[in-house]
């Protein structure tokens, strides 16, 4: 019993590191520019799906498959920037909701033409795995927990003390006044959403060795990596990451009683905090 929770534990947190890199992405975005991304799911979904086709179909080793899932999602989330958020820049909240959500559609949708809907695969990054207390760790489980623990530093002290990151946290408090000071909204809107993007790019390659990637898997990663953003605060990119850590491990603990629970638990933990703390858990 101790040795299945413990499995059950670890598989919870190597989930969890995919939805708290797509918290990040939330994050990231948000900070800067006040919008609240729901294709991020889809830029996980390309990224995985491109390294796929290239490694897979195409042949391309690797390093190079890994590099064309990564690159390629950067460029979609510049190419989104420009085509439908910086036209409806100064819209309703609401109205940009609501273009995000035309975007996940059309990048699920394309992804089904471009490249099919069968399930691509990658190989793991590293083979094998090491025995750490009675449980099996691979090590593209660990590449994974690295990653996100790397990602998570970077772009805390980025937003802290980088110029570059105080500025794009103060086009989200006053688009206007860091304009007036000298600082492009539009530019740091571009860079968020290509960081954004970034992310969401080296959560999908790593998570395609594990799990595989199809068209329509990015719409239920985002909702979850959405869940451990608001689970953790909006604008609070460490309480993301440790909301998602603590999503992937709840739901698989969920598993052991009943498997309908999996997918609603994340949905239901989100409603709960905002009926009786819509700031987060993390957030003062």
């Amino acid at each position: 019993m101790q040795e299945y929770a413990a499995i059950l534990c670890v598989k919870g947190i190597m989930i969890g590191s995919i939805y708290a890199l797509i918290s990040l992405g939330f994050n990231v975005i948000y900070r800067t520019t006040g919008v609240l991304n729901l294709a991020q799911g889809e830029f996980v979904m390309w990224g995985g799906v491109m390294a796929g086709w290239a490694h897979g179909i195409m042949g391309w080793p690797l390093g190079g498959a890994i590099l064309t899932g990564v690159i390629g999602t950067v460029l979609v989330g510049l190419v989104v920037d420009q085509v439908a958020i910086r036209p409806a820049r100064g819209s309703a909240p609401v109205v940009q909701i609501i273009i995000t959500v035309g975007i996940s559609i059309v990048l699920r949708s394309m992804a089904a033409l471009i490249w099919g809907t069968e399930p691509y695969h990658l190989p793991p990054i590293q083979g094998g795995g090491v025995h750490f207390l009675g449980v099996f760790l691979e090590y593209q489980s660990l590449w994974l927990l690295g990653v996100v623990a790397v990602c998570m530093t970077a772009l805390a002290l980025f937003f802290m003390y980088a110029r570059l990151g105080r500025a794009m946290r103060a086009c989200a408090e006053n688009a206007e006044a860091s304009r007036l000071c000298g600082v492009s909204p539009d530019r740091m809107s571009a860079m968020a959403f290509g960081l954004s993007a970034l992310l969401a790019g080296l959560g999908g390659v790593l998570l395609t060795p594990i799990l595989s990637m199809s068209f329509d898997r990015g719409t239920m990663l985002g909702l979850k990596g959405f869940s451990a953003a608001i689970l953790g605060g909006l604008g609070h990119p460490i309480g993301g990451v440790f909301s998602g850590l603590f999503l992937g491990v709840l739901e698989q603990f969920s598993v052991w009683y009943s498997s309908v629970y999996k997918e609603t638990l994340a949905l239901s933990i989100v409603v709960l905090v905002l009926l009786f703390r819509p700031r987060g858990l993390f957030t003062r």
